[in-house]
C-alpha cells in the first residue's frame, strides 16, 4: 500500500485542519497517510520513508513557519525524487487585487529558492480569520485587511474561508495522478452554496494551482 506524508506548520491552528482534511482525502483513496506537525516531528521524520509528500504551511509576515523551512531544506534532495505538492494557506487570498496575488507568488518563489525544493504542484488556499485567538494588535491589523476584501470584521467571532470541497478534490487528484489510489475513485461531495465573499475566494483559489 502506498504511504504518503502530509507535513504541516501552523501558527493559529487552521493549517492543522487543512492538513487533516488532505489526509482524510488521501485515506479515502485507499492509501496509508501520516499527518505530522513539523514542530513536533520535523527532526525525527524524513521524506525518504514515503512514496509522496504534501507540505502545508501558513503565510505570516512574509514567510512560512521556520520549522517547515528547515524540514524542507533538509529533505530537498529526496523531495525532488518524489511526487510532491505544496499547500500555502494565506489570508491574503481574500484581497482581490493583482498586487496582493503578485506578493503571494513572490513569497512562494522565495520559499522554493531558499529551501531548494520545487514542488510539482502549488495550491494557494484561503485561510481563516480566527479573531477570538488573536492579540489586540493582530486583531486590529487583520480587521483592516478583511475590510478591504469585504470579509468579516466582527472580532467577537471567527470566519472560515477555506474551500474544503476544492481542497479535498485537489488531494484526491494528487493521489490518482500518481497512481497511488487503490479501488474506485471515492464519491465527491457536491460543492456547497457559497456566500458572495467566499465565492470570490473560491474563484481565486481555482486559478492558483500551477
Amino acid at each position: 500500500m502506498p504511504r504518503l506524508l502530509v507535513l504541516f506548520g501552523t501558527t493559529d491552528g487552521h493549517t492543522r485542519k487543512v492538513a487533516w482534511a488532505i489526509g482524510d482525502a488521501i485515506e479515502s483513496c485507499g492509501c496509508a497517510v501520516d499527518v505530522l506537525d513539523a514542530r513536533l516531528s520535523g527532526r525525527s521524520v524524513g521524506a525518504e520513508s514515503y512514496d509522496g509528500v504534501i507540505v502545508a504551511a501558513s503565510l505570516h509576515a512574509h514567510g512560512y513557519q521556520r520549522v517547515v523551512n528547515r524540514w524542507v531544506h533538509r529533505n530537498a534532495v529526496v523531495l525532488s525524487r518524489r511526487p510532491t505538492a505544496f499547500v500555502s494557506v494565506c489570508l491574503g487570498m481574500l484581497e482581490q487585487n493583482p498586487q496582493a496575488r503578485h506578493d503571494i507568488d513572490a513569497i512562494v518563489r522565495r520559499f522554493e529558492w531558499t529551501t531548494g525544493w520545487c514542488p510539482e504542484a502549488v495550491r494557494l488556499v484561503s485561510g481563516a480569520l480566527r479573531y477570538t485567538r488573536y492579540g489586540w494588535w493582530q486583531k486590529r491589523a487583520l480587521k483592516r485587511i478583511a475590510a478591504r476584501a469585504g470579509a468579516g470584521t466582527d472580532t467577537t467571532r471567527d470566519y472560515d474561508y477555506t474551500d474544503w470541497h476544492a481542497l479535498r478534490v485537489f488531494a484526491q487528484d494528487f493521489v490518482w495522478r500518481h497512481g497511488f489510489a487503490r479501488g474506485p475513485l471515492p464519491a465527491r461531495p457536491a460543492a456547497p452554496e457559497l456566500p458572495l465573499v467566499a465565492a470570490r475566494v473560491v474563484t481565486a483559489l481555482a486559478g492558483a494551482a500551477h
